[in-house]
């Protein structure tokens, strides 16, 4: 659907919805008692007007940021974002969030470097509140040091965005950097996280490549049998077709989608059947 027809359909049903509104104490009350309601309640109708004239501003001033993003025009979205953020100094999370993915989405290592730097040295919170979509470009050019050199201090930020897939990314550096003991308290705590993919990769790792590294068999059971564990719940809330849907809602995120090998294994290895178990001697 069209933004323009959103944005009409909006201002149509917000405005259906008042008259509904005001009309009502004339149905319920009669002519004279409405009009003595609307007297002692004026103000209600002047809320509204200013809700309204609050959100039709908020449309208008974004409104070439939502048409670019409508006709995922990234290149342009990037210089008209560039614009606001280098030129017009207007800071703020959602325009750097949507910039970043802009140039995530056109490969721009270079333009996110540059970006990173301005936060850092301008608004280093706005850096601290959007440092997953910063760190997941290190991983994405294989740089797993550099990525956990930079996820490191946000670790217990409360005002980062998105704090749980911040600390599975960052142990996923560890995992390439093939230090799987570090890597494990970070995917534990994933274990029973709300969210059912990352709660899946957390187990995926968890019972494959850092079991296998565990240096004792009983500490390598045990991760196993934690891993199977979250496995067998995820299998019983998400039959095949439900998985594949909660998938691709959780790709809405492009920081998700950079995942997207890891997160086709840990689907196979979700739904695949355990061998059976080997006939006694």
């Amino acid at each position: 659907m069209k933004f323009r027809t959103i944005y009409i359909l909006f201002n149509v049903v917000v405005l259906i919805s008042f008259l509904f509104v005001f009309f009502m104490p004339f149905f319920l009350l009669g002519p004279g008692n409405s009009l003595e309601f609307w007297k002692g309640n004026w103000y209600l109708a002047l809320v509204f007007l200013a809700v309204l004239a609050a959100l039709n501003v908020f449309f208008i001033i974004n409104w070439k940021v939502f048409v670019l993003v409508e006709r995922e025009d990234w290149s342009g979205l990037s210089a008209h974002l560039v614009d606001l953020i280098f030129t017009k100094k207007r800071f703020t999370g959602r325009h750097v969030a949507l910039l970043v993915n802009a140039y995530l989405l056109q490969s721009d290592v270079k333009g996110i470097g540059l970006l990173e730097a301005e936060l850092l040295a301008r608004r280093p919170a706005l850096l601290r509140k959007n440092a997953l979509l910063f760190g997941v470009t290190r991983l994405l050019q294989n740089k797993s040091a550099e990525a956990e050199a930079f996820f490191l201090p946000y670790l217990g930020a409360r005002d980062a965005d998105n704090r749980e897939w911040l600390r599975f990314d960052y142990a996923f550096s560890l995992v390439l950097q093939r230090r799987f003991g570090d890597a494990s308290p970070y995917l534990k705590e994933g274990l029973s996280s709300k969210d059912a993919v990352l709660a899946l990769l957390s187990a995926y790792l968890l019972g494959s490549l850092v079991a296998t590294a565990a240096p004792q068999p009983d500490e390598a059971a045990a991760l196993v049998a934690q891993a199977d564990a979250c496995r067998a719940s995820l299998r019983k809330r998400f039959p095949p077709h439900r998985w594949t849907r909660e998938v691709e809602r959780a790709k809405a995120e492009i920081h998700i989608v950079i995942l997207s090998k890891l997160i086709d294994d840990a689907g196979t290895w979700l739904f695949e059947t355990p061998a059976p178990a080997a006939p006694k001697a």
